[in-house]
């Protein structure tokens, strides 16, 4: 769901919710407010004539008397909207006093103690009237009816209005709800392009201009991870410009070789073997491991070359020259074609596997100091010791530990 849609199912629909129900509240007042006000003044003509009739010992004769009556259908007239006045005497008789012969709803009234309104009904003709009751001493009442056409009239006025203010709320809302998304969308799709910019490493637009704060947080946050990722691939770029001027051919073959003669930890014929390069070992240094099932051999090799690139070579061939077979005779055919300056080899088989020791091919001293150490060493893995002369040594050169009779087995 897009924000424009969502915007408009959330704020059109609160727009025309809160103006619905305050024209509600609004219609419901102003029509109780109206109803109460009438019902006052039909109250009012019902007392008035009540008033006049207790006033007189002989209602009968004060009716007959035509100055009296003729005063009051005066004063009856004067009253805004009067439609009838009536005087029920004890008997049930009813004396029209103004307007219609004769009261609406005849038998629907009952003497009231004291004054009261009745709800507002309708006459055979369609019309309205509120009527309003008032007690009359010795057990008659007075009945004052009051045209309730203007407040019906005024009522459907009120509510043609607040039907037209809400569907103004209605339209206000959706334009707000417009307007807002217009804004929010523009924005976003202003990062959008920020972004996609970024990808394609094209100028990004600046971050002027945002009308939303929290936008304009947005727009700053991708610049700054633009610049973030711009500083990182410039960082790369120098340093592999760097290693470049840096790399020369024994830096090249000293990196090709830690892939090339990676750590060895395996066994063979019953015997844990594990080799490794230490340190800045000397680009011919190689080893090699035999393995036909039931007699293996370890060989370790420094060749000589004319430049490191020469001797990495030579090293990489007596390798596979080795690992296909070690006896003494393709020892020495190997020294010789392969121009192995040093080399030390070590064969068994599984009926008769090796003592724990080391093979190592290392600068200075290091050679008889490894010894040392794995005589003393004997009940660690052989890439344990491997780790441990890597730390103490600090040498140069390749070396192997070999052992019998460990679980270890494969490659790292």
């Amino acid at each position: 769901m897009s924000i424009r849609r969502t915007f408009l199912l959330l704020i059109a629909p609160l727009f025309l919710l809160l103006a619905g129900v305050n024209g509600a509240l609004l219609y419901v007042w102003e029509r109780a407010e109206a109803e109460r006000g009438l019902a006052g003044q039909a109250i009012a003509a019902a007392v008035t004539t009540a008033a006049f009739a207790d006033a007189s010992d002989d209602l009968a004769r004060a009716l007959s008397d035509p100055i009296r009556a003729a005063a009051l259908r005066d004063a009856a007239r004067r009253a805004p909207g009067l439609q009838g006045l009536y005087i029920v005497t004890p008997d049930g008789e009813t004396v029209q006093i103004a307007g219609r012969p004769s009261a609406y709803w005849p038998g629907r009234f009952e003497a009231p103690r004291a004054p009261v309104a009745a709800p507002i009904r309708s006459d055979p003709t369609g019309g309205h009237l509120a009527t309003g009751l008032a007690p009359v001493r010795g057990g008659g009442y007075v009945i004052a009816q009051i045209d309730a056409e203007p407040l019906l009239a005024e009522v459907a006025g009120l509510k043609r209005l607040v039907a037209g203010l809400v569907i103004a709320a209605g339209l206000v809302g959706l334009a707000l709800a417009l307007v807002i998304a217009r804004v929010i969308v523009r924005e976003l799709e202003r990062n959008s392009a920020t972004i996609a910019a970024i990808r394609a490493d094209a100028p990004a637009e600046e971050v002027e201009g945002f009308a939303i704060r929290e936008t304009r947080d947005l727009a700053l946050a991708v610049r700054l991870m633009r610049t973030s990722v711009s500083g990182r691939l410039a960082r790369g770029r120098h340093e592999l410009a760097r290693r470049d001027r840096a790399r020369d051919e024994a830096a090249s073959v000293a990196a090709y070789r830690e892939t090339a003669f990676a750590s060895l930890a395996t066994t063979a014929c019953g015997a844990a073997v594990a080799v490794r390069m230490l340190g800045e070992a000397p680009a011919g240094n190689f080893y090699a491991l035999c393995d036909d099932g039931d007699r293996a051999a370890l060989v370790l090799g420094e060749c000589a070359g004319e430049t490191p690139s020469a001797a990495l070579a030579n090293a990489l061939a007596a390798r596979r020259f080795f690992e296909a077979g070690a006896t003494e005779a393709r020892v020495a055919q190997g020294r010789a074609a392969f121009d192995v300056a040093r080399l030390v080899w070590l064969e068994w088989s599984a009926v008769a596997p090796p003592a724990a020791q080391v093979l190592a091919l290392l600068d200075a001293d290091n050679a008889e100091r490894a010894a040392a150490y794995m005589a003393r060493a004997e009940a660690l893995e052989p890439d344990a010791v491997i780790d441990d002369l890597a730390t103490l040594l600090g040498a140069n050169g390749v070396a192997a530990v070999v052992r019998p009779g460990s679980a270890q087995a494969g490659q790292g």
